[in-house]
This record gives structure tokens, sequence and C-alpha cells, in this order.
């Protein structure tokens, strides 16, 4: 669709914000299944996979016979059952468990110097 080519152009060259910006500005009830799938691109480049997932998901379902959308959501789909991926903002957000694994780490490294940070383990 020619209406979404500065969009994939954007995508492209990794200019997400501005693609953003495009896309939010289409009204909710001109979204058709390029849009979803556009959006889903920026999500899934942006590292919010789930949300990419949903896009994807919606934009195969409004033209089931695009392969081009079927392939996205299909990657993202298999990432989903093998647990390939992270879920929050791309690995770019510390979460719960790379704090746990963090402080781990620095234990074990005290340990080996005769210190102990943390005491229970």
């Amino acid at each position: 669709d020619s209406r979404y080519r500065d969009v994939r152009t954007m995508i492209a060259q990794g200019r997400l914000s501005d693609a953003e910006v495009l896309l939010d500005g289409v009204q909710s009830h001109a979204r058709d299944a390029e849009w979803f799938f556009l959006k889903g691109s920026v999500l899934y480049k942006k590292g919010w996979l789930d949300d990419a997932y949903t896009h994807f998901a919606t934009a195969c379902r409004m033209n089931p016979q695009n392969m081009e959308y079927r392939q996205a959501y299909n990657t993202v789909a298999m990432g989903r059952q093998t647990g390939s991926y992270r879920t929050v903002n791309g690995g770019q957000e510390c979460t719960g468990c790379d704090v746990c694994n963090s402080l781990i780490c620095a234990d074990c490294c005290c340990e080996c110097m005769g210190g102990d940070l943390i005491r229970c383990c």
C-alpha cells in the first residue's frame, strides 16, 4: 500500500519513533491489515514481542492470504512456544531475574575473595 511506503522505509532505517507517530496518527476505524502488520513490526523491533504478536495475529486475521504477515506472525509465535525471547522492552529494561542473577554473581565473586555479600547462600 503506497500510503504506508514511508512507514516501511522508516522501520527499515530504524526510525521507529517516527514510524510509530505516523501509524498512531491513523484513525482507529481506518486501520487495515497493513497498519496492524506495520505496527507489529515497530513493536517487534522495539522488543515488545507480546504486543507485536497480537498485532501480527490481527493482520493475519484481516488478510489471511498475505504471506509476509503470516511469516512475521510465525516468527513471533515460534519464539513464544520455545520461550526464546524476552518480553520486557527487548531486554533493555532490567527484570527481577536480572537483579537476582546479578546478586548471585556478585556474591560468588565476594566469596572467592573471602567475603560474603549474601549470608544465606
